[in-house]
């Protein structure tokens, strides 16, 4: 048995080095991922908000827990969303590692796009109050680090993002409850972004790009002196988010 044994695990030995010599090197890329690029990207995006009624922050009705259309909790939540076409562009830079037959990728990136998403939703409690959001930009200031397999790049990435968010909510009739309001709110707003992706470089100095990524701008507040009763603030809370999938392509220098 002694005899066998050495031959077999000196088999052994040499077939888990050579698969591990040929893992290694399906995982080693032919391409050189170090440099900067430019590109241009289209695709779908979609956004949720939910906008709750919450409590008067300011005014002789600041107490108890008083919202526009509750005297306490549970504050409803108004829900609208929309959908529709992207496009922007980007620019960024990568850097290439090779560690131990891995061909690393770490960068950054920077982009900006336009879009038209805006919704409305409207009260399930009272039907004369309704909720809105709208925004036509967004932009990102991200890293990725990804692994590169021959002409194949997937990577992970996050960051910070930027968007002009307009948030409104208004009641414009007395009935079924008494009191008016048009409140708004937005601007400018800070969120963060993460998401993942592939790259395809298809010529030395081409590629292109599937992506997805998350969207998150917390809470962005509607909010203002009602029309009448004199005296009350309404003020909604929209806990807003973008899920996006795009495509791209881009020129690396």
């Amino acid at each position: 048995m002694s005899g066998l044994a050495l031959p077999v695990a000196f088999a052994v030995a040499l077939t888990v080095t050579s698969a591990h010599a040929t893992f290694a090197d399906e995982l080693t890329s032919s391409r050189n991922w170090s440099g900067c690029y430019l590109g241009a990207n289209v695709g779908y995006g979609r956004a949720d908000a939910e906008a709750t009624d919450s409590p008067f922050t300011q005014g002789p009705f600041a107490t108890g827990g008083t919202s526009w259309n509750s005297v306490g909790p549970p504050y409803e939540v108004i829900k609208s969303d929309d959908h529709g076409a992207i496009g922007g562009i980007e620019a960024g830079c990568d850097r290439q590692f090779d560690v131990d037959g891995l061909t690393l990728v770490f960068g950054g990136a920077v982009d900006f796009s336009l879009m038209n998403l805006a919704g409305t939703g409207t009260s399930a409690l009272v039907n004369d109050t309704h909720a809105s959001f709208d925004t036509d930009w967004a932009g990102t200031a991200r890293l990725r680090a990804g692994l590169a397999a021959d002409d194949l790049l997937f990577y992970v990435t996050g960051g910070v993002a930027v968007a002009d968010i307009d948030v409104r909510a208004y009641d414009l009739s007395d009935w079924p409850t008494i009191g008016q309001m048009n409140v708004s709110g937005g601007g400018t707003k800070s969120g963060w972004v993460a998401g993942a992706g592939a790259e395809w470089r298809f010529a030395e100095n081409w590629s292109a790009t599937l992506e997805y990524l998350h969207y998150d701008f917390g809470k962005v507040t509607a909010s203002g002196a009602a029309i009448e009763p004199v005296g009350a603030f309404p003020r909604y809370e929209n806990d807003l988010d973008f899920d996006v999938v795009r495509v791209g392509i881009r020129w690396r220098m």
